[in-house]
């Protein structure tokens, strides 16, 4: 089986790395140069985001591996600006420079090996389409402008950035192949003991991504990032024909962070004890009141209810519902809330962040944003485009594969400046209940994921798919439910907030928005809503198999 630095299916040396820079290097300045066309818009600005990608899955199910794949992909992000710094070609904050449609999208992929000819050729090919696509969007920019105002002219549409020069790379180490098929083995079997589990899987999934940008600017760097996944997925059908799921979803930027054998066995047989006792668990059907949030549930709520909204170039976009825009210097949270994204930081609690970078993927140096302070909205997270009313950049693009970045959130901090201890977490929580006079609260201990809407055609609603919850009542007994997601909207969500804990966490997710799903960190203490609304899941229900398992005795 290969390594990880195959010569066709893997990750560059460092060297081929430094070399393909400058074969980049060379052929930006070749276009720069020559790609000047009479009576069409002047290229100004021309950038190369090369990526070289490895994803290694190994997946099985019930004690055998299923499937070993390695998967390897070169290409390259080509930003071409037409006009100046003051007007080009990309509007609406660049939200929907992503289409798949493109000539250029055919062009985005580079060779597997590092060879002079065949990367530039590749290169004049993606520029070439990359211009002509560049010139139609800044004439159609133009022609809007017949029609419509533009509230956004009076915006520069880029800032010129001084040059940051850092080739610095380093050897990833090799994976341990025969220890992650043993556990995947292992891990499996343990389910042929519980034949009401009709589905499961296990898996090991290993990314490394190595980046290359060079711009006319002057900037030249090499990144590298490496993202560890370890998932189990259990599916129980019930006597009843109801679905119960469990999902182990563990995401790290480090394969240290990752439970050993003996902690992750344990854990699957732990969420298979949880599976039927959840199998025997009441649903609700909706609710709205106390809702306490774990954590983790508390990380995906703001990173749903304020992270996406606190992206700046939503602003610039007349499609977007821009909860927050005319916010600025006011409330929108309780005064013991801070809230930042710090991409910078690279480790929380001992465990590596997979949100870090030093340099977005337009090259600027990533920074520090202090959104909300004491409650109050200070600012948006920015690309190199300013915003209305906010001239500080913080480095902020992001992209996936051959969208334009856009900005997206890195690491999230829910910063809490009134901590309450668990014990008075608790009792708060039950006071609130018997203040309400409802029958019970909620607590939700573990969620799946979520989802919102920020177009200004949908409504500005948040999803939190709940994984684990409780019903608790106001005597403190504690009782397991089933059925409900959390919904809600932003404004009314925040100021719902009563108090969070101490008790701050690290979640390492996946973030999909319009420029790619990518990694994010969140960093939150649990939090107490005094309201909170809940509803219903999908509830089909399922026909029994015509026969047991084969393994059933």
């Amino acid at each position: 089986m290969p390594g990880i630095f195959d010569p066709y299916t893997g990750l560059y040396t460092p060297a081929q790395l430094r070399r393909t820079c400058q074969y980049m290097q060379e052929e930006m300045q070749r276009s720069l140069r020559l790609l000047r066309k009479p009576g069409q818009p002047r290229l100004y600005y021309l950038s190369y985001l090369f990526r070289n990608h490895r994803r290694e899955t190994i997946w099985g199910r019930l004690g055998a591996v299923h499937e070993h794949t390695i998967q390897s992909q070169n290409s390259v992000f080509c930003d071409v600006r037409v006009g100046s710094y003051r007007y080009d070609n990309v509007s609406e904050g660049g939200l929907h420079d992503n289409s798949d449609k493109e000539e250029s999208y055919d062009y985005l992929s580079m060779p597997a090996e590092c060879e002079h000819d065949a990367v530039k050729y590749a290169l004049w090919r993606l520029t070439d389409a990359r211009y002509r696509e560049a010139a139609e969007q800044f004439y159609q920019r133009r022609s809007r402008e017949l029609h419509f105002v533009d509230s956004n002219r009076e915006q520069a549409s880029k800032v010129a950035r001084e040059p940051v020069v850092d080739l610095r790379a380093k050897r990833f180490p090799e994976l341990d192949v025969p220890y992650w098929k043993h556990l995947i083995r292992k891990a499996g079997a343990i389910v042929k003991k519980f034949p009401a589990i009709k589905t499961s899987w296990v898996d090991f999934t290993a990314q490394h991504r190595q980046t290359l940008l060079v711009n006319s600017e002057g900037s030249q760097q090499i990144r590298q990032h490496a993202v560890f996944e370890l998932r189990a997925h259990l599916w129980l059908l019930g006597r009843d024909g109801k679905v119960v799921l469990q999902e182990v979803n563990l995401i790290e930027g480090d394969l240290d962070d990752l439970p050993g054998e003996r902690d992750f066995l344990r854990l699957i047989q732990e969420r298979i004890q949880l599976l039927h006792t959840l199998d025997k668990a009441p649903h609700i059907h909706a609710y709205s009141g106390p809702v306490l949030l774990s954590p983790g549930a508390a990380g995906l709520f703001f990173h749903e209810v304020v992270g996406h909204r606190l992206e700046g170039s939503r602003l610039l976009s007349t499609e977007e519902g821009a909860t927050f825009r005319d916010l600025r210097g006011k409330m929108i949270a309780p005064e013991f809330v801070d809230i930042v994204d710090d991409p910078t930081v690279s480790a929380f609690g001992g465990r590596k962040m997979t949100g870090h970078f030093q340099y977005d993927d337009e090259g600027s140096v990533a920074k520090r944003a202090v959104l909300v302070e004491r409650g109050v909205l200070k600012s948006f997270l920015t690309t190199s485009a300013p915003l209305p009313g906010q001239r500080a950049l913080n480095g902020h693009a992001r992209n996936a594969y051959h969208e334009r970045p856009i900005s997206r959130m890195g690491n999230l901090f829910v910063v809490n400046h009134k901590p309450v201890d668990e014990a008075q977490m608790r009792e708060r929580f039950l006071e609130e209940i018997r203040r309400q006079k409802k029958r019970y609260g909620i607590w939700v201990k573990d969620t799946l994921g979520g989802e919102t809407g920020t177009t200004s055609y949908d409504f500005q609603a948040f999803k939190g798919e709940i994984m684990v919850a409780t019903r608790v009542f106001p005597d403190g007994r504690e009782e397991l439910v089933r059925g409900v997601d959390f919904v809600g909207t932003p404004l009314s969500a925040l100021d719902a907030l009563v108090c969070m804990g101490s008790d701050d966490r690290l979640e390492n997710a996946w973030c999909g928005a319009e420029s790619g799903t990518l990694p994010v960190s969140t960093v939150a203490p649990s939090a107490l809503l005094r309201n909170l609304e809940l509803q219903a899941k999908r509830r089909e229900r399922l026909t029994q198999y015509s026969m047991p398992l084969p393994y059933e005795r």
